[in-house]
């Protein structure tokens, strides 16, 4: 069953935010996702590095805190609330003067690498950074909003990044809230 929840402290969103948990709960019945609209970090172009525990953990320097709409798996619309989470949004999606969009890198085949899976993880703000503890994923093929399209250099960093399917999920997941979204943008 899915769960999508979605709160705010201010009037104006709590009542948009009753609209789109109306909504979620019709539709997509299958998901597990959470939107909500608040506070999240975003690590979707973060450059991680193995944390020194040795625990299969690792430290991405990842954007926030962010307000707005944005996806998790696992942490409620509370506990982004009380805590910094990394989840996933649009936000790096859409061009703005001071943000221009992201394009995919790709690193498949012989560029995939090991790369950190960073949706719902703790973080926390050190010397004004935002530091994510994000899970070390085995080398595999992978998607990522870092890079600059140079595949090649850019493949053989850790990134925090993300399998297709869920990187296609919750941008499908989120596109029905936002308007005038453009395509993803992949690398040449």
């Amino acid at each position: 069953m899915m769960n999508r929840e979605v709160s705010s402290p201010f009037t104006l969103s709590a009542l948009l935010c009753g609209l789109l948990t109306m909504a979620f709960s019709t539709a997509h019945a299958q998901d597990q996702n959470i939107i909500c609209l608040g506070q999240y970090a975003l690590c979707s172009s973060a450059l991680c590095q193995p944390d020194e525990d040795g625990d299969g953990m690792v430290n991405c320097a990842c954007e926030g805190p962010l307000e707005g709409l944005n996806l998790g798996a696992k942490s409620s619309c509370q506990q982004r609330g009380n805590e910094l989470i990394s989840t996933f949004s649009l936000w790096d999606l859409t061009a703005t003067r001071s943000k221009p969009a992201k394009s995919v890198l790709v690193c498949e085949g012989e560029h995939q690498n090991a790369w950190a899976f960073c949706l719902d993880s703790p973080c926390r703000i050190v010397d004004g950074e935002v530091i994510c503890s994000c899970t070390l994923a085995e080398k595999s093929d992978y998607y990522t909003f870092a890079g600059n399209c140079e595949t090649e250099q850019a493949c053989q960093k850790l990134w925090s990044a993300a399998a297709l399917p869920d990187l296609l999920g919750g941008y499908s997941a989120l596109w029905e809230f936002e308007a005038d979204i453009p395509k993803l943008q992949y690398c040449p």
